[in-house]
């Protein structure tokens, strides 16, 4: 019986390592892990772009937010960058306190020209709470960052 314990917390263990992730992992209604760690600029550059588990924590619920975008849209969501590793993070020149750091702030392309700003302004308008909304017209991105608790997002919203 002893033996049976040893070895199941074990495998318990190492099934639990930080490295060990299920990208096909269905975090909220619209979203994978995979779209939340993928990234391309890691993958040309070797970079692991692994979460912790307080890191996959966030994703998820960022990923519950982000399902409202996507209702707002009424389309699926295109993400260009989500969780960002510290390395990953330095590489792309990312803010040390960015919002992708910690898996709470994501990046989505929006249709081109007239288009996307129209869907910058449905989702600034019908996104009931956010910390920013950062609209790069000429790009055709929108950041979107959250916060843990919806009483300390800023809604700040800047066009870039």
């Amino acid at each position: 019986m002893k033996n049976i314990i040893v070895i199941f917390f074990a495998l318990l263990i190492i099934g639990c390592s930080s490295t060990d992730i299920n990208k096909n992992e269905k975090i909220s209604k619209y979203f994978t892990m995979n779209e939340a760690i993928y990234s391309s600029t890691a993958k040309k550059r070797g970079i692991k772009n692994i979460p912790d588990w307080e890191e996959r924590t966030n994703i998820r619920y960022t990923a519950g937010r982000l399902d409202e975008v996507r209702e707002i849209l009424k389309r699926p969501i295109i993400v260009s960058s989500w969780f960002r590793s510290k390395k990953l993070n330095k590489k792309v020149g990312g803010s040390s306190s960015s919002g992708h750091r910690k898996g709470m702030a994501v990046d989505i392309i929006l249709k081109k020209g007239s288009a996307g700003r129209k869907e910058f302004e449905k989702v600034r308008k019908n996104l009931k709470s956010f910390d920013q909304l950062i609209y790069y017209p000429r790009r055709g991105h929108l950041h979107i960052g959250f916060k843990q608790y919806k009483a300390q997002e800023r809604k700040q919203v800047m066009i870039r």
